[in-house]
């Protein structure tokens, strides 16, 4: 399927978001990672705590991280208006894991520090969704500058500084002529990131209590698009 007359052409739905996240101002990566980790959320809120696969998978010791145990429970509230499933999934979890906590307490101190290293991490399937969304992410849209149109969008692009190494690294470990695309669009990349750098020295210049008066609309827009490029795009609203 092709985009809109003025859009960017796109032939599936992968390729829609991502020509929505450019065309939109957002980048197209952190918003197929969000994508990914609200359909997960979605899922897991809905079917998790019946899942026999997913409950066999707590039993190997999946579990969520600190900012996905605190959607999951959103989501559902969203969802519901309950938080039975999150309950139920997170009960499976901190049962396993006192278990094994209880165990280590009458280990040495080199081996507490050896298993605490091994259940520091949680071993999250969102995130793990997550960043399957964002190597997938990255593929297509070195892919897709093959064509014109994307290539110049993502030169102009606003994409976080975290995503353009993602990018430019899998470009350097790509054939010649992605290399040699990546080549033109990180050029006019970080062309914008000099006019972004120098727009927000000025804004900081002028934040002083007696230039107040000069910062200009430039340098406010600039000061909020340099949290982006170090934060990420914002989470946006989905239909839940």
């Amino acid at each position: 399927m092709s985009g809109q007359p003025g859009k960017l052409p796109a032939r599936d739905f992968e390729e829609i978001r991502l020509a929505e996240a450019l065309e939109g101002g957002r980048c197209p990566i952190c918003d197929a990672r969000q994508e990914a980790s609200h359909a997960a959320l979605r899922g897991l809120a809905r079917e998790g705590a019946t899942d026999r696969g997913f409950r066999a998978e707590l039993d190997k010791g999946v579990g969520f991280c600190q900012p996905h145990s605190v959607g999951l429970s959103k989501m559902e509230l969203l969802q519901t208006s309950s938080q039975l499933a999150t309950a139920v999934l997170l009960d499976a979890i901190l049962r396993r894991r006192l278990a094994a906590l209880e165990k280590l307490s009458g280990a040495n101190a080199a081996a507490q520090g050896r298993r605490l290293a091994e259940l520091a991490a949680p071993r999250c399937p969102v995130c793990a969704r997550a960043e399957e969304a964002s190597r997938t992410a990255v593929s297509r849209l070195l892919e897709l500058s093959a064509d014109a149109a994307w290539s110049a969008a993502l030169g102009g692009g606003e994409i976080c500084l975290d995503d353009m190494c993602a990018l430019w690294t899998a470009a350097a470990a790509g054939p010649k002529e992605v290399q040699s695309r990546w080549s033109g669009v990180l050029a006019v990349q970080l062309a914008r990131l000099e006019t972004l750098q120098k727009a927000l020295a000025e804004y900081a210049h002028n934040s002083t209590s007696d230039r107040r008066q000069l910062i200009t609309t430039e340098q406010h827009e600039a000061s909020a698009a340099s949290v982006r490029l170090f934060g990420g795009s914002p989470d946006r609203d989905r239909a839940r």
